[in-house]
C-alpha cells in the first residue's frame, strides 16, 4: 500500500493563522467591521501571503469575515437579530444537553466544569469573561456524552461568544451562580432541575446580552 502523501507545509501554516485569527476576532482583538488586510497578517504571523489568503477563505466560508470587491477583506458585523435566533436555538437545545450530562456525566465532566467556573471567578476581563461562557456551555454539552448535540452547542455558543463580548462583565454575577448551580445539579444528577436552570439561564442571558447590543448599535450609529 503506498504512502500517504505528505501534507504541504501552507496547509498546516493556513490552518493557523485560521485558528490565529478567529480567536482574535472572537476576543474582540479584530472589532466588527475592522479590515483585515493580507500584508499585515502575513508579517505578524511571519508566514507568506498564500496560506494567509487560505485562511482569510476559510473564515469568509466560515462567516467570521466579509469581502467586498475594491475594499478587501473585513470582520463581519454584530447583528442582533441573528443574536436572537441564536438564544432561541441554544434554548431548544442546550437544556436537552444538560439533562443528559446530569445522567452520563463523569467525574472527569465535574473537574472539567470546575476548572472552567473557577478561572471565571478570578477574572472580570470581558474578553476572558466571554471566552469561559463559552467554554463552560461547551463542557456542559460534552457532558452529555453526545457528540452530535456537544458539537451543535459548540457552534452556537462560538456565535453566541462574538455577539456577548459587549455585556458579558455586567452579567458575570448572575451568570456564575447559575453555573455554579449548574455544576451541583449534575453533580447530585439532577436531570429535570437542571435543565429548567439552563433554559432560565439562557433567557435571561438573552434580554441582556440583546438590549447590550442593541444599546450599542444605536450608540455606533449616532456616533458614525
Amino acid at each position: 500500500m503506498p504512502a500517504p502523501a505528505p501534507v504541504p507545509s501552507r496547509v498546516g501554516a493556513a490552518e493557523r493563522v485560521r485558528v490565529l485569527l478567529e480567536e482574535e476576532i472572537l476576543g474582540g482583538v479584530l472589532a466588527p467591521g475592522s479590515r483585515v488586510k493580507a500584508d499585515d497578517i502575513a508579517r505578524r504571523t511571519g508566514t507568506s501571503h498564500i496560506p494567509v489568503r487560505e485562511a482569510l477563505r476559510a473564515l469568509e466560508a466560515d462567516g467570521w469575515v466579509v469581502h467586498r470587491p475594491h475594499e478587501g477583506a473585513s470582520v463581519r458585523p454584530r447583528v442582533l437579530s441573528e443574536l436572537v435566533d441564536l438564544f432561541e436555538a441554544r434554548a431548544l437545545v442546550e437544556p436537552q444537553a444538560v439533562e443528559l450530562a446530569a445522567q452520563r456525566r463523569t467525574a472527569d465532566d465535574l473537574r472539567e466544569l470546575e476548572r472552567v467556573l473557577r478561572l471565571q471567578e478570578r477574572t472580570s476581563d470581558p474578553a476572558d469573561l466571554a471566552r469561559l461562557n463559552h467554554d463552560f456551555h461547551v463542557a456542559l454539552a460534552r457532558a452529555s456524552q453526545n457528540s452530535t448535540l456537544a458539537s451543535v452547542v459548540e457552534s452556537m455558543s462560538k456565535r453566541v461568544r462574538f455577539h456577548y463580548l459587549p455585556t458579558a462583565s455586567a452579567r458575570r454575577p448572575d451568570s456564575l451562580a447559575d453555573h455554579r448551580e449548574l455544576v451541583a445539579l449534575l453533580e447530585r444528577r439532577e436531570g429535570a432541575r437542571a435543565a429548567d436552570l439552563a433554559r432560565r439561564h439562557i433567557n435571561a442571558t438573552r434580554v441582556d446580552a440583546c438590549a447590550a447590543l442593541e444599546a450599542l448599535t444605536r450608540a455606533e450609529a449616532e456616533a458614525g
